[in-house]
């Protein structure tokens, strides 16, 4: 980028030079948390495999290699396939587990690397421009702990952030090829994750927007976008009623859920402390997504608003919470999609909270030390309950497997079984009341999850009909897991 400085030529009349814009370097230690991270969980055992999700992605990325083969196309319509596909295709190099713990890390190098430019246009300050990267991006706890995990969340969250530098770069002037740029980024992101659709269409109503606006006017364009609110929320209405949107949670999203703590749907029975619009609204200061926000929320003026790079991340940011807040559950993956618009949102207010530490000759770096610590503190506590629960899943299946079962019944462990017992059939108990269960067959359930949040679903019905038809305990664990088998 060059800039235009005045000059006065011999002749009296003003001339211009072009000048170089010096813009701030990346810094590549911003990606060391991020290596030393992986570091420590490979050191505990932990191979990003924890939850449902993790294992179906393995199991989808599994299904893709053999289909590769020669086998059968892989069927799971829970997930998008575009991120276990990858994985597939890299772990033919690379084993199928390392390629989908790969893509994770490298994707967050990119949400890093990629903030970094976004922001280094407003903050002039190279050493503020490091700090904020490091503390607000690098550091995130949440956002740090999902490169660690075989999730979709960071590979979708690096296409969505490419998506926006692309519009913003178009913004400046940068060519048709950046809107090009920018649909093919949003494309993919749908299909490595379904949660990115908001994001979508809203980004794509921001680039419809302002083409009006430089055609009509900015009038106009405020009339036209009302008019394209109220006609997305008649369209959601009528698919609705129309019985279009029976399956998922999208079935169950009222905007009364924004003032519920306790949502229903086919999750089971949910209980909050907060009602979900405030929960949503929370994460702009939640300690692992955004810690710094508590300390720059007495900086935010309203005038960052008017900010070019600010106001588009404003409308993401607010579009998707309300979204996120209209669902039957409160889960902080969703919510992390927001994160990267809430970094662009406060770097205003970062860089006068920044100039008030200078300007009173404070020790600024013993303040970043401080901070950074509390952060990585904030990592590794909601990092461990994710290699406990992997290192349980681990010990369950094994010892389930010890018994050499023909058939499992479960619920929560279904997807660890099946990684870690291949070739037993495993029934979960979620899906349908079951009306036989085969004699000899093994149960493991957490009977205090089906005594609470499932009461008068499948897996506590089931679970009911288990016990009627004698099941008796095996092994129980002190973490509540129970292994039990049928006579």
């Amino acid at each position: 980028m060059w800039a235009l400085p005045l000059r006065s030529a011999s002749g009296g009349g003003p001339t211009f030079e072009p000048v170089p814009v010096h813009y701030a370097s990346f810094r590549w230690w911003l990606l060391l948390p991020v290596l030393v991270a992986c570091a420590w969980v490979s050191t505990a055992g932990y191979q990003g495999l924890n939850g449902q999700d993790a294992h179906d992605y393995l199991h989808l990325a599994g299904g893709w290699d053999a289909w590769m083969s020669g086998g059968e196309r892989p069927v799971m319509v829970e997930h998008p396939h575009g991120y276990p596909l990858l994985g597939a295709v890299l772990g033919k190099l690379s084993g199928t587990l390392f390629a989908m713990r790969l893509i994770p890390l490298v994707a967050w190098m990119g949400i890093v690397w990629l903030m970094h430019r976004l922001l280094r246009r407003d903050l002039t300050d190279e050493h503020g421009l490091t700090v904020y990267v490091l503390l607000a991006v690098s550091l995130a706890p949440f956002l740090l702990r999902q490169a660690l995990t075989v999730m979709s969340d960071a590979p979708a969250l690096f296409l969505i952030v490419a998506a926006f530098a692309a519009y913003i770069r178009w913004k400046g002037g940068g060519g048709t090829w950046m809107i090009v740029w920018m649909a093919l980024a949003l494309g993919i992101s749908l299909t490595v994750r379904t949660a990115a659709a908001p994001l979508v269409i809203t980004m794509i109503l921001l680039v419809a927007s302002d083409r009006m606006a430089h055609r009509f006017g900015s009038r106009t364009r405020r009339m036209i976008k009302l008019l394209g609110v109220g006609t997305g929320l008649v369209v959601l209405w009528l698919l609705r009623r129309n019985g279009v949107l029976l399956d998922g949670p999208l079935a169950d999203w009222t905007p009364l859920n924004w003032f519920r703590s306790e949502l229903r749907s086919d999750d089971g029975v949910l209980r909050y402390t907060l009602p979900n619009l405030m929960y949503a609204a929370f994460t702009c200061i939640h300690p692992g997504q955004f810690p710094l926000g508590v300390l720059l929320i007495p900086f935010f003026r309203k005038a960052h608003l008017k900010d070019p790079l600010v106001r588009p991340a404003v409308i993401l940011l607010l579009v998707y919470l309300l979204f996120v807040a209209g669902l039957p559950f409160q889960n902080d993956r969703v919510l992390l999609a927001a994160q990267p618009f809430i970094v662009i949102t406060f770097h205003k207010a970062f860089t006068e909270s920044w100039s008030w530490l200078r300007k009173r000759g404070s020790s600024t770096w013993i303040t970043v030390i401080g901070i950074s610590i509390v952060q990585v503190a904030l990592f590794v506590r909601a990092m461990v309950p994710f290699v406990r629960q992997a290192a349980a899943e681990r010990e369950v299946a094994a010892t389930t497997c010890a018994f050499e079962p023909a058939r499992i019944y479960t619920h929560g462990m279904g997807a660890a079984l099946l990684t870690y017992c291949p070739g037993v059939r495993v029934t979960e108990l979620w899906y349908a009341e079951i009306d036989r269960f085969e004699p000899g067959a093994f149960i493991v359930v957490r009977p205090e999850d089906l005594s609470s949040q499932w009461v008068g679903r499948p897996p506590g019905t089931n679970w009911d009909a288990l016990q009627r038809a004698g099941a008796f305990p095996v092994v129980v664990r002190p973490d509540g897991w129970l292994i039990a088998r049928l006579p």
